[in-house]
């Protein structure tokens, strides 16, 4: 009587084939992944950007329709002044995190006080303190991605938040959008776009009317 029957296993080539077959999969389905997390990123920052446009309007309310601007720390103009906002109109310090910065962690953006500038590592957005409520037009933007490290050398970089891909910005007329060039503000007559990382000491652009954008972050 036959007490046990041989089981045949897995050869050595067939345990090679699957082990092809799932790095294949893992390959393919690796980028689509990593695709999906960026823009679960990019769904918060512009979330972010959206509530702290919301808070900027409110402030404005509140101060003759005028936007954050703090002339006491002079060599930071930008992070003094979106520093405003806190802790009376955005009272969550997460606000000002873009999930896919690479500089601004959770322990550095905790960081933030009141009455104090935004360091680099606290806070993701650029700052252009020289609007008002007043100059709403479409294409005027206020708060951005962190610009890139050298726009005045390579003017065609975008944010490094995004991995270089582009920036989420919002507008004075409250709206906020993904762009994936950094001239996308102000529309000239020849058709062209201010870039929103210059201002008009860096750039003639802003000599064919309408307003300069300067997104600046000098925390």
């Amino acid at each position: 009587m036959e007490i046990c029957k041989h089981k045949k296993g897995f050869t050595l080539i067939e345990l090679l084939i699957v082990i092809a077959i799932i790095g294949m999969l893992a390959g393919i389905m690796l980028p689509a992944l990593s695709r999906s997390k960026e823009m679960a990123h990019r769904t918060q920052c512009l979330s972010n950007l959206k509530n702290i446009g919301l808070c900027l309007d409110m402030y404005s309310d509140a101060n003759d329709e005028l936007f954050p601007t703090n002339t006491v720390g002079l060599s930071k103009p930008a992070m003094w002044s979106l520093n405003l906002l806190y802790p009376d109109y955005v009272s969550d310090r997460r606000i000002f995190r873009c999930p896919s910065d690479p500089l601004v962690t959770v322990t550095t953006n905790s960081g933030i006080v009141a009455n104090d500038a935004f360091d680099a590592d606290e806070c993701s957005y650029g700052y252009d303190r020289t609007h008002s409520r007043s100059s709403g037009e479409f294409g005027v933007a206020i708060v951005s991605d962190r610009p890139p490290a050298d726009p005045i050398v390579n003017t065609t970089d975008n944010s490094p938040n995004h991995g270089g891909s582009g920036q989420n910005v919002a507008f004075v007329d409250g709206h906020v959008e993904f762009v994936a060039t950094p001239t996308s503000g102000w529309r000239f007559p020849d058709g062209s776009r201010d870039h929103i990382f210059l201002n008009a000491d860096l750039t003639a652009t802003n000599t064919a009317g309408g307003t300069d954008t300067a997104i600046i972050h000098d925390g």
